[in-house]
Protein backbone atom coordinates (compact mmCIF):
# COMPACT_ATOMS: atom_id res chain seq x y z
CA UNK A 1 0.00 0.00 0.00
CA UNK A 2 1.46 3.52 -1.04
CA UNK A 3 0.92 6.44 0.78
CA UNK A 4 -1.75 7.80 -1.76
CA UNK A 5 -3.70 4.73 -0.09
CA UNK A 6 -3.22 5.76 3.52
CA UNK A 7 -3.72 9.23 3.25
CA UNK A 8 -6.99 8.62 1.79
CA UNK A 9 -7.83 6.15 4.45
CA UNK A 10 -6.65 9.05 7.12
CA UNK A 11 -9.35 11.55 5.48
CA UNK A 12 -12.09 8.80 5.46
CA UNK A 13 -11.39 7.95 9.58
CA UNK A 14 -11.13 11.48 10.21
CA UNK A 15 -14.41 12.40 7.92
CA UNK A 16 -16.39 9.31 9.92
CA UNK A 17 -15.11 10.85 13.17
CA UNK A 18 -16.39 14.17 12.72
CA UNK A 19 -20.06 12.96 11.51
CA UNK A 20 -20.24 10.71 14.40
CA UNK A 21 -19.65 13.73 16.98
CA UNK A 22 -22.27 15.56 15.24
CA UNK A 23 -24.63 13.10 15.33
CA UNK A 24 -23.74 12.49 19.12
CA UNK A 25 -24.27 16.22 19.66
CA UNK A 26 -27.62 16.43 17.75
CA UNK A 27 -29.11 13.94 19.82
CA UNK A 28 -28.44 15.93 23.20
CA UNK A 29 -30.67 18.34 24.74
CA UNK A 30 -29.56 21.54 26.21
CA UNK A 31 -32.59 22.03 29.40
CA UNK A 32 -31.94 25.22 31.31
CA UNK A 33 -32.21 24.74 34.93
CA UNK A 34 -34.41 27.57 35.18
CA UNK A 35 -36.59 28.81 32.34
CA UNK A 36 -36.97 32.74 34.03
CA UNK A 37 -33.50 32.91 35.40
CA UNK A 38 -33.09 36.41 35.12
CA UNK A 39 -36.24 37.43 37.32
CA UNK A 40 -34.65 34.74 39.65
CA UNK A 41 -30.93 36.00 40.01
CA UNK A 42 -32.38 39.56 40.62
CA UNK A 43 -33.77 38.24 43.49
CA UNK A 44 -30.86 35.87 44.84
CA UNK A 45 -29.90 38.24 47.68
CA UNK A 46 -33.18 37.44 49.60
CA UNK A 47 -32.75 33.42 49.10
CA UNK A 48 -29.22 34.21 50.30
CA UNK A 49 -30.71 35.68 53.76
CA UNK A 50 -32.98 33.02 54.18
CA UNK A 51 -30.06 30.57 54.02
CA UNK A 52 -28.43 32.26 56.33
CA UNK A 53 -31.57 32.33 59.07
CA UNK A 54 -31.61 28.71 58.49
CA UNK A 55 -28.11 27.71 59.61
CA UNK A 56 -28.52 30.08 62.14
CA UNK A 57 -31.31 27.44 63.67
CA UNK A 58 -29.61 24.53 62.25
CA UNK A 59 -27.51 22.69 59.67
CA UNK A 60 -29.05 19.34 59.67
CA UNK A 61 -30.76 17.43 56.42
CA UNK A 62 -34.39 18.89 56.15
CA UNK A 63 -34.83 15.54 53.34
CA UNK A 64 -35.05 12.45 54.57
CA UNK A 65 -35.45 9.27 52.09
CA UNK A 66 -36.71 5.92 53.50
CA UNK A 67 -37.62 2.89 51.72
CA UNK A 68 -41.39 3.81 50.85
CA UNK A 69 -41.30 7.70 50.85
CA UNK A 70 -39.51 10.62 50.78
CA UNK A 71 -39.79 13.23 54.00
CA UNK A 72 -39.60 16.75 54.79
CA UNK A 73 -38.31 17.60 58.33
CA UNK A 74 -38.27 21.35 58.94
CA UNK A 75 -37.20 22.01 62.92
CA UNK A 76 -39.82 21.85 65.58
CA UNK A 77 -39.12 25.01 66.76
CA UNK A 78 -40.81 26.66 63.39
CA UNK A 79 -44.00 24.27 63.36
CA UNK A 80 -45.88 26.66 65.49
CA UNK A 81 -45.29 29.85 63.20
CA UNK A 82 -44.94 27.75 59.70
CA UNK A 83 -46.96 30.32 57.26
CA UNK A 84 -46.45 28.57 53.80
CA UNK A 85 -43.85 26.62 51.69
CA UNK A 86 -42.65 25.02 48.46
CA UNK A 87 -40.99 22.19 47.66
CA UNK A 88 -39.02 22.40 44.00
CA UNK A 89 -37.79 18.67 42.63
CA UNK A 90 -35.46 19.67 39.82
CA UNK A 91 -34.31 16.23 38.35
CA UNK A 92 -30.88 16.73 37.43
CA UNK A 93 -30.92 14.79 33.80
CA UNK A 94 -34.52 15.56 32.91
CA UNK A 95 -36.29 18.79 33.09
CA UNK A 96 -39.70 17.06 31.98
CA UNK A 97 -40.02 15.40 35.23
CA UNK A 98 -39.45 18.18 37.44
CA UNK A 99 -42.18 19.08 39.67
CA UNK A 100 -43.24 21.89 42.83
CA UNK A 101 -45.44 20.79 45.65
CA UNK A 102 -46.73 23.54 48.63
CA UNK A 103 -46.41 21.59 51.54
CA UNK A 104 -47.43 22.53 55.19
CA UNK A 105 -45.80 19.88 58.42
CA UNK A 106 -47.62 17.89 60.69
CA UNK A 107 -47.28 18.94 64.61
CA UNK A 108 -43.71 17.43 64.28
CA UNK A 109 -42.59 19.31 61.36
CA UNK A 110 -42.67 16.51 59.17
CA UNK A 111 -44.12 16.13 55.57
CA UNK A 112 -44.14 13.11 53.42
CA UNK A 113 -44.64 12.54 49.87
CA UNK A 114 -44.89 8.67 48.63
CA UNK A 115 -41.83 7.32 46.21
CA UNK A 116 -44.27 7.03 43.72
CA UNK A 117 -44.04 10.47 42.45
CA UNK A 118 -40.74 9.96 41.96
CA UNK A 119 -38.58 8.47 39.17
CA UNK A 120 -34.96 7.03 39.96
CA UNK A 121 -32.36 9.16 40.38
CA UNK A 122 -30.64 12.34 41.43
CA UNK A 123 -32.83 15.51 41.99
CA UNK A 124 -31.95 18.90 43.57
CA UNK A 125 -34.61 20.04 46.18
CA UNK A 126 -35.75 23.39 46.75
CA UNK A 127 -37.09 23.82 49.98
CA UNK A 128 -38.67 27.27 51.00
CA UNK A 129 -40.93 28.61 53.92
CA UNK A 130 -41.82 31.27 56.17
CA UNK A 131 -41.96 31.09 59.73
CA UNK A 132 -42.51 33.42 62.81
CA UNK A 133 -42.50 36.36 59.61
CA UNK A 134 -38.85 35.24 58.22
CA UNK A 135 -38.09 33.51 55.27
CA UNK A 136 -35.74 29.88 55.02
CA UNK A 137 -34.44 28.14 52.35
CA UNK A 138 -32.39 25.24 51.48
CA UNK A 139 -31.22 23.63 48.37
CA UNK A 140 -30.29 20.04 49.27
CA UNK A 141 -29.22 16.99 47.12
CA UNK A 142 -31.42 13.39 46.86
CA UNK A 143 -30.82 10.29 45.11
CA UNK A 144 -33.81 8.44 44.53
CA UNK A 145 -33.68 4.61 44.62
CA UNK A 146 -36.33 2.13 44.50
Amino acid sequence: MNWGHKLTLVIIAFIFCMLTMVFIAYKQTNDMVDDNYYEKEMNYQSLIDASHNLNAISNDAIIIQTSKEVSVQIPPQMVKGFKGGQLVFMKTDNQKKDFSLNFSPDVYGLFVIPKSKFSTGAYKVKIQWESNKKDYYREENLIVSN
